[in-house]
């Protein structure tokens, strides 16, 4: 796997991988690649990861997506993955990473997802239909203070 950021924005980073992500993406020290490429801080970003040069995953990467999610929401990021390869996101289907991970179409619905997730919203993406979009309708205030606001407005 090869990881390139392709831009920053304030705390938004579009990241393109490409090639497959296997055990042997992963060292032995157990440093995130993500910080290889963005630095210590990386897990306080959010990082639009373009998926569409990743024609194949093992279970290493899906190890790896869940542990960047944690860090993500410890270090008050998020880590969205778009425009994924059906044999790809069949993978991710079958193993449920969409319901920890945001998994969306493209670009632009990787962007609603942050968008919502700066508006205090909690967004999952849906995992029965292949190729589905992350839909803020389907979010959730992230907290009663989020829910009592939400309500307020």
């Amino acid at each position: 796997m090869k990881l390139n950021v392709v831009s920053i924005e304030k705390e938004l980073v579009r990241v393109q991988a490409e090639g497959d992500i296997t055990t042997h993406d992963f060292t032995a020290d157990g440093r995130n690649p993500f910080e290889s490429v963005l630095g210590s801080r990386w897990a306080a970003h959010q990082v639009l990861v373009d998926m569409r040069a990743v024609p194949f995953v093992d279970s290493s990467a899906i190890g790896w997506l869940m542990t960047s999610r944690r860090e993500c929401e410890r270090g008050g990021g998020l880590v969205v993955l778009h425009s994924i390869q059906p044999r790809v996101r069949q993978v991710f289907d079958l193993l449920h990473v969409g319901k920890a991970v945001p998994i969306v179409d493209n670009e632009q619905a990787a962007l609603t997802v942050v968008a919502a997730a700066a508006a205090g919203l909690r967004v999952q993406s849906a995992t029965k239909a292949p190729a589905t979009t992350a839909k803020v309708a389907n979010a959730k205030p992230a907290s009663a203070k989020a829910r009592r606001a939400s309500k307020a407005a």
